[in-house]
């Protein structure tokens, strides 16, 4: 009797053992139920990527109109990743007033063309300079699409989507999470100015 009471509880504790480690797994694969707010601000922006692969765009003019936030998954003043976890919000300085999706992206693509060497201005009044304009068509902390136009004399001569993609973050630490979006930043400017028919047009300017 003895030895049969041991061997019906080891199939009773068995399939709890089973259960339990099968709740571990189903658990620990669960999403972060934690939410962030990463603050981005503009003086903490420096371009990291390498200007000299830009010698010969130096010294070249264009002019930045505006970047119109057409994105619907971002709000006025902040974007998010794609699980909506963490939201970054945007100001120049700590302390400041919060910005405009399109007005804080135009100051920090200002800084990262000029790392470059390329002088911008926001008054396209000068004839034959060209004119870039930027649209946000979707927009989180993995994949930014957006529809880069450029203008002559106010007509376009070309444009194109551009897709910005970035690896998962593999922590939701602010400080990491803040570089990884700086990064995307260099990534962005970098793509428009690999572009070959971009650079011709600003060589030919």
């Amino acid at each position: 009797m003895k030895n049969g009471w041991i061997y019906c509880r080891f199939f009773i504790v068995l399939p709890l053992i089973v259960l339990f480690t099968a709740c571990q797994i189903t658990t620990s694969v669960h999403s972060d139920p934690k939410n962030y707010r990463v603050q981005l601000y503009l003086y903490d922006y420096s371009p990291k990527f390498d200007a000299g692969s830009y010698r010969h765009l130096q010294g070249k003019n264009m002019c930045m109109s505006s970047i119109r936030n057409d994105a619907q998954n971002t709000t006025q003043f902040s974007y998010f990743s794609r699980d909506l976890k963490v939201q970054y919000e945007l100001s120049n300085r700590p302390n400041t007033h919060i910005m405009f999706v399109q007005s804080y992206f135009w100051y920090a693509y200002e800084k990262a063309f000029a790392h470059a060497g390329i002088e911008i201005s926001h008054r396209c009044a000068r004839e034959d300079t060209p004119e870039l304009w930027i649209v946000f068509q979707s927009f989180d902390d993995e994949d930014l699409l957006l529809k880069m136009n450029i203008l002559k004399n106010r007509e376009t001569i070309y444009e194109k989507e551009i897709r910005v993609q970035m690896p998962l973050p593999v922590t939701r630490d602010s400080a990491s999470l803040r570089l990884r979006a700086y990064d995307m930043i260099d990534l962005t400017v970098t793509k428009i100015l690999d572009d070959s028919a971009f650079q011709q047009i600003l060589l030919k300017s």
